[in-house]
């Protein structure tokens, strides 16, 4: 599906500021340097407590034969919690958003 959302956008962004030629692209998947670009500046692991976060193979390897599997049930728990609460939390705030712009709609649910 995002396949599908992405080949429907592909070609429809716009030109960059002059002032940000140099950034590249984010839409191209296929260029390492704005993959490398882009994902240098990302946080999706740093702001997820609970993640179990490993530098290599190996280290991960290290990690998976030292840590017990309750250990690592545990951790799941924590993590499905917490993504519960942030998810709610996201879903709040965006139904006060949508109808705060719904409210200047024509349209506005009455």
């Amino acid at each position: 599906m995002m396949n599908e959302i992405y080949s429907h956008f592909a070609g429809d962004t716009l030109p960059p500021h002059p002032s940000q030629r140099h950034v590249p692209d984010p839409n191209v998947r296929n260029s390492s340097r704005s993959v490398g670009h882009w994902t240098a500046l990302s946080d999706w692991y740093t702001t997820l407590p609970h993640v179990i976060l490993y530098s290599s193979f190996n280290e991960l390897v290290v990690l998976l034969n030292r840590t017990a599997l309750d250990d690592l049930r545990h951790v799941s728990r924590l993590m499905a919690r917490h993504n519960a609460r942030v998810g709610a939390q996201l879903r709040h705030d965006w139904h006060k958003i949508l109808l705060r712009v719904a409210a200047d709609s024509p349209n506005r649910p009455r």
